[in-house]
């Protein structure tokens, strides 16, 4: 039996302060969650962490390099990826070349190897655009093919984040709520004067619930407390969003009183 050859993936995974900010891998595939070679990869370098190589940030790797050295390493890049840099390259040599431009009047240039300031905030990588597209595809699907298991897999993961204190549990949670609020049945329904089915019903209850796991959450700042009731209340606002218990609850009473008095007289 002949064997398909092995596929070499490229993988490049990005750390600030022990938390992997950013990853990509040739493999292409599509999800929410890390690839088999993304994860392959930092278990990898957490077991070995003696057989991988570091590098200097790309800046400080330049700055050693005299300019018969430079001309080369652009050069050689240009060549092995051509087709998708050359017009980038292009455009930067003539804006450089160009006194006036915008790019010149700029001190340094922008390097993404050097890691952020120890001031900026740093978060777990989420792929925000594939949250999007899942929780689009699953609430299109209409409760069929398992799409509601799906869903509710996504809120379980929001709130093993909450419990582990992620901030990405309210950033995945705020992606999963636009989907829903862009969901064309809400608008259809409410055109028709019928209600949503009791299996989006749920799901829109456990949406709900997140929300107060997260207003009521002791361990959060008081601005970003506001921030959210002021999303909550902008949502609230359009005319599509799901009555509760019959009323369109405009006021949000539940999540109002869950911020201190001091919130609520910002707002």
């Amino acid at each position: 039996m002949q064997s398909e050859p092995e596929t070499v993936c490229n993988v490049a995974i990005s750390f600030d302060r022990c938390k992997i900010t950013s990853v990509t891998c040739s493999c292409g595939n599509k999800d929410i969650f890390y690839c088999a070679h993304v994860v392959a990869l930092s278990l990898y370098r957490i077991r070995k962490p003696d057989q991988v190589k570091l590098h200097l940030p790309i800046s400080e790797t330049l700055f050693q390099m005299n300019r018969d050295q430079l001309q080369k390493f652009v050069q050689y890049l240009i060549t092995v990826h051509h087709t998708e840099v050359l017009p980038t390259a292009q455009k930067l040599a003539d804006e450089i070349l160009s006194q006036n431009s915008e790019i010149n009047q700029v001190h340094g240039a922008p390097d993404p190897t050097a890691g952020a300031s120890i001031d900026d905030e740093n978060c777990w990588h989420l792929d925000e655009e594939q949250v999007q597209e899942q929780v689009k595809l699953f609430l299109s699907q209409g409760g069929y093919h398992g799409s509601g298991k799906q869903l509710n897999l996504l809120f379980a993961k929001v709130r093993e984040m909450l419990k582990m204190r992620d901030s990405n549990g309210a950033r995945m949670l705020t992606l999963i709520t636009e989907q829903f609020m862009a969901d064309p049945r809400l608008s259809l329904w409410r055109q028709q004067g019928t209600a949503m089915t009791d299996k989006y019903r749920q799901l829109w209850d456990e949406l709900g619930a997140l929300w107060m796991c997260i207003v009521l959450n002791p361990h959060c700042k008081l601005e970003q407390k506001s921030s959210w009731l002021k999303q909550l209340k902008k949502w609230n606002s359009v005319d599509v969003c799901p009555w509760e218990d019959g009323n369109h609850g405009n006021e949000l009473p539940n999540l109002t009183n869950a911020l201190p008095q001091g919130a609520n007289a910002n707002q």
